[in-house]
């Protein structure tokens, strides 16, 4: 269980990994909170839906969670590059989201939401970010 009690939380962003379940680390029930997941928990992959939800339902938390032994620390995004290179263009375009340190990327995570002009300042102010261990259940925060 979470050590972190989240209150008024109306969206996680949270990884695609089967482990990484938010109502229950953070002890909410079902339908308390929209879920966005997408493989390693990236905002940035998230910020359309991001858009939508603030727009209609007035969101006044959001919690970016990554985890620990993440799918994501097992490649670098150069390693996608390995496709034909007429994809090249287009893959380089693209911000793939390897993981080369959890702890970093949430930050990392953070640090891009507070520079967009997309999501309102109040609820960037709002936005807090944890790391979830796949071993313990334990859920810390990351200032």
């Amino acid at each position: 269980m979470s050590n972190t009690p989240l209150t008024q939380m109306h969206l996680s962003v949270t990884c695609n990994d089967r482990r990484c379940i938010p109502e229950r680390f953070f002890n909410i029930q079902p339908g308390e909170v929209v879920v966005h997941r997408n493989a390693g928990g990236n905002v940035r992959h998230a910020l359309r839906d991001i858009i939508i939800l603030d727009e209609v339902l007035g969101l006044k938390e959001i919690a970016i969670v990554h985890h620990t032994d993440c799918g994501t620390l097992r490649f670098r995004d150069e390693d996608i590059r390995k496709t034909d290179s007429r994809y090249w263009p287009e893959i380089d375009a693209m911000h793939i989201g390897a993981i080369a340190d959890v702890d970093r990327s949430v930050g990392d995570d953070l640090e891009w939401l507070g520079k967009t002009p997309f999501v309102r300042k109040d609820l960037i102010e709002k936005t807090r970010g944890f790391i979830f261990d796949v071993k313990t259940g334990l859920v810390s925060p990351v200032v």
